[in-house]
């Protein structure tokens, strides 16, 4: 079966979320060919710091060399095949040792030593016995790492939407960010594109999560006014916008598979706040840029096929395939060194709801995601269009195109890379 088959301008096959032999394919083709998002430098802030990420289901290691440098290696022993780390996070000063029987690897995987190295005199070549390098790229503190070594350049994969991750990074009146230690994460039974064809979709939200409106319509009333409210209840107002406000709302789409669209929710900072925020920002980049970044307002940056980025509200999500019918959702949130302390519980309170398990939100969400997953496992249930908005781009230009924000045009872009990923090896 040619799985480009499967896809065509205007409709998707079911089998497409529903075959575990497609899945294996996809993380093969897909995951093991892009960039993904891994770890943010403060993560490994000294030498021998380590993070574990996941390439599609293929588990990693983050390390923090000496030299200063980061490195990453496939999270497997090359004797007998066991996990060398188990924990998400620690220190390795020394290297990675396997737990089984002590084989030792650098942080670029080569192999420094096993026990009793007389046992395989003649017939253990250690060069030839290294763990599996992981290529790693940065792009301002963000490390991307790609199993795929003829992967084109970091920058080419990001293209325009690596203004996004600007975005984030020079919201910062110092330039830096640190991530936090709180990790918020959640798994749903369903597959793993349904995240990214859910995070851009305008029409849902007044339907899937039109009880959350009604509650939150409440809250206001009861508070007299819709300023000052938490993000979370801001985003579940932002639910309730009429279709028109997001059909005249822009989306920006752009290969392979990224999209974003305008922002559309936000819980403005206190004016104290607000106000010692902007100087800072103006203090350091100047009055031009300052007003730039804080006039850039962005929901939701998908970078295909791995991430999700809020720079408004310092988050990323890294969206995990585990099986072809379960998923992980994990999210980060990072503090803007130097600004005040209001814009990091802000960021927090918006992590809360928008990644939470328990956010009435994102509950409804979930739940959806089961009822694709049960309904498209159907037998007979055959195409599924993804024709909204199919004759309504505005504009393009080098690398982009422009659309309504009601526009499926982000699912078509998605199925594109799809497709093209997917071709043969």
């Amino acid at each position: 079966m040619d799985p480009a088959s499967l896809v065509t301008d205007t409709h998707v096959h079911h089998s497409v979320y529903t075959d575990p032999a497609l899945f294996r394919l996809e993380m093969e083709r897909i995951f093991g060919r892009a960039w993904i998002y891994l770890a943010h430098d403060s993560e490994i802030a000294e030498p021998g710091h380590y993070v574990t990420r996941h390439i599609g289901t293929t588990g990693v290691i983050v390390t923090r060399d000496r030299d200063g440098s980061a490195k990453a290696i496939v999270n497997r022993c090359t004797h007998r095949g066991a996990t060398l780390c188990a924990f998400e996070r620690g220190e390795a000063p020394h290297g990675h040792q396997c737990p089984y029987h002590g084989w030792l690897f650098a942080a670029d995987g080569a192999l420094k030593m096993v026990p009793n190295r007389q046992n395989y005199a003649g017939v253990l070549d250690l060069a030839e016995n290294g763990a599996r390098p992981v290529r790693l790229e940065s792009y301002r503190g963000f490390l991307f790492g790609t199993l795929d070594d003829a992967a084109g350049p970091l920058v080419d994969f990001l293209g325009p939407m690596a203004s996004s991750i600007d975005d984030l990074v020079d919201r910062s009146p110092t330039g830096r960010l640190s991530c936090a230690p709180y990790v918020l994460r959640h798994h749903y039974r369903g597959n793993w594109k349904m995240t990214f064809e859910n995070l851009n979709d305008t029409i849902h939200p007044g339907f899937a999560h039109a009880a959350s409106v009604v509650s939150a319509k409440h809250v206001a009333e009861e508070v007299g006014s819709r300023d000052g409210l938490s993000p979370t209840v801001g985003m579940m107002l932002a639910n309730g916008k009429p279709i028109q406000f997001f059909q005249d709302l822009d989306m920006m789409v752009a290969p392979p598979g990224h999209s974003y669209i305008g922002g559309h929710m936000g819980a403005n900072y206190s004016p104290d706040t607000a106000d010692r925020y902007t100087a800072d920002l103006i203090a350091f980049h100047g009055p031009e840029k300052a007003r730039q970044v804080l006039g850039t307002d962005r929901h939701l940056t998908l970078l295909y096929p791995s991430s999700t980025w809020h720079a408004r509200y310092q988050t990323v999500r890294i969206v995990r395939p585990v099986r072809h019918d379960l998923t992980e959702v994990i999210g980060y949130v990072f503090r803007l060194e130097g600004a005040p302390e209001e814009t990091f519980r802000n960021a927090i309170e918006y992590v809360n709801g928008a990644n939470s398990a328990a956010s009435p939100v994102i509950s409804d969400d979930l739940e959806l995601y089961e009822r694709l997953r049960t309904g498209n496992g159907y037998d007979g249930a055959g195409w599924i269009p993804y024709t909204r908005g199919l004759n309504e781009d505005r504009e393009a230009g080098n690398g982009w195109t422009r659309t309504p924000a009601t526009s499926e045009a982000f699912i078509r872009n998605q199925f594109r890379a799809w497709a093209h990923y997917m071709e043969a090896a």
